[in-house]
This record gives structure tokens, C-alpha cells and sequence, in this order.
């Protein structure tokens, strides 16, 4: 069954989040990524061990995502091996995904997920820029102000709460479900729901669409 978190503690974490967000200029990926994972209390690394992530261009000059990976506190010469431009699943759980730690509570899976989708989002880029250009909503009121930004909004369904749910089970996996508002592209507010494995790595998908404004900003 999921179960709400309460809306302080989200609304508090947003705030936070978003400050990060406003900084004026990002630092070196290693300080950037821990700075961000500083925010979310309940969300650690394995001892010994910080966050850091490479910046690369394909061979066609496109900038990808950022490849985040764990590595030793004391040797930031460490780099990981991946077989392609961009990460398989499995290499992400084997570089990253093990060595996170939520202690499997709901205040932790929800800081979890919610850490996760900003961390893919630290640079710039058109994979993070529909994520850079969202806001989740944990409050009637962010509700509310999302839905004054539309020039017109069609099926529209006001949820009942407003707060993030989630649920945990014995094996360490978990949902999360909570609200976002994008601006980026189709304009609207849904459910992103996250389902944690077992093993650490976090799935993200756009789910329910509860208020449509239709074409919104453009990539």
C-alpha cells in the first residue's frame, strides 16, 4: 500500500532543491554531485566512497548524459569502464547504483528517487532540459500557481492529495509517485512514478496526466 509523506518534509526538500538548482555556476563534477546528494539526509553513500560523474560528446558532437558513477574518497584518478556511449543498465548498478543507500524507509525511497532524477539532471543538456524546466508539486498551492501559468488547460483532474506516496517492501525495492508540472515541450502536470529494484537502480516514467495545457516551450 502507499503511504504519503508529509507535506512539510517534501515542500522543505523542493525548496532546497531548487536553491541548488538557482546556483550561479556548477563546480567540479565530484563537488557538484555531492553538493546536490547533501540535500537529501536520508540517501548515502557506502563509507569510503563519494559521487562523481564524466561529461562526454558522442563521435557525432552531440553532448550525452552525464555518466555518474561511485568511486574511491581518496582517488579521484578513478574512472569506470562503460561499453557504449551511454550506460547499461547493468554497468549503472555494478558503478553507481550499489553503492547508494536510502535505509530503505519512505522518507528515504522518496529522497531516493527524487535524488536520482536531479542527479541526471546536473548538466545541461537535451536530455536533462524538460527536467530542468519541471516542477514537482507537493502542495495544493503549487498546484494552484502551476495551473495559472497555462494559457488554457483541458482535462484537468484535481487530485484528492497532493503530498508524494510511496511504498517499500522487504527486498529493498519501492514505488514513489508524486506530481510534476513541465513547461518543456507538452505543457502539463502528471504523476512521475518511480519503481526502485531491488538492486538499487530506478526506474522513471511520466504516468497520469492529470491537467493537459497543451505545446509549452520549445527544446
Amino acid at each position: 500500500m502507499l503511504e504519503h509523506i508529509p507535506t512539510d518534509t517534501a515542500e522543505d526538500l523542493r525548496k532546497q532543491v531548487q536553491q541548488f538548482r538557482d546556483r550561479s555556476h556548477p563546480s567540479s563534477p565530484a563537488d557538484d554531485v555531492n553538493a546536490l546528494l547533501a540535500l537529501f539526509p536520508r540517501v548515502n553513500t557506502r563509507n569510503g566512497y563519494i559521487l562523481d560523474y564524466m561529461v562526454e560528446t558522442s563521435t557525432a558532437g552531440v553532448e550525452l548524459p552525464i555518466r555518474p558513477f561511485a568511486r574511491p574518497a581518496d582517488d579521484d584518478s578513478w574512472m569506470p569502464f562503460y561499453e557504449g556511449e551511454v550506460p547499461m543498465r547493468d554497468e549503472l548498478v555494478e558503478q553507481l547504483y550499489k553503492y547508494l543507500d536510502y535505509g530503505q524507509t519512505l522518507a528515504g525511497a522518496f529522497e531516493y528517487a527524487y535524488f536520482i532524477i536531479e542527479m541526471w539532471s546536473l548538466r545541461v543538456s537535451r536530455y536533462a532540459a524538460e527536467w530542468l524546466e519541471s516542477t514537482p508539486i507537493f502542495t495544493e498551492a503549487g498546484f494552484d500557481e502551476a495551473l495559472t501559468k497555462a494559457r488554457k488547460v483541458s482535462d484537468l483532474r484535481r487530485p484528492d492529495d497532493y503530498t508524494p506516496t510511496v511504498r517499500t517492501d522487504e527486498d529493498g525495492s519501492g514505488r514513489v509517485r508524486f506530481l510534476v508540472y513541465t513547461a518543456m515541450g507538452w505543457e502539463r502536470i502528471y504523476y512521475l512514478e518511480s519503481r526502485i529494484t531491488d538492486d538499487g537502480y530506478v526506474d522513471q516514467q511520466a504516468g497520469e496526466i492529470v491537467a493537459d495545457m497543451g505545446t509549452g516551450l520549445i527544446f
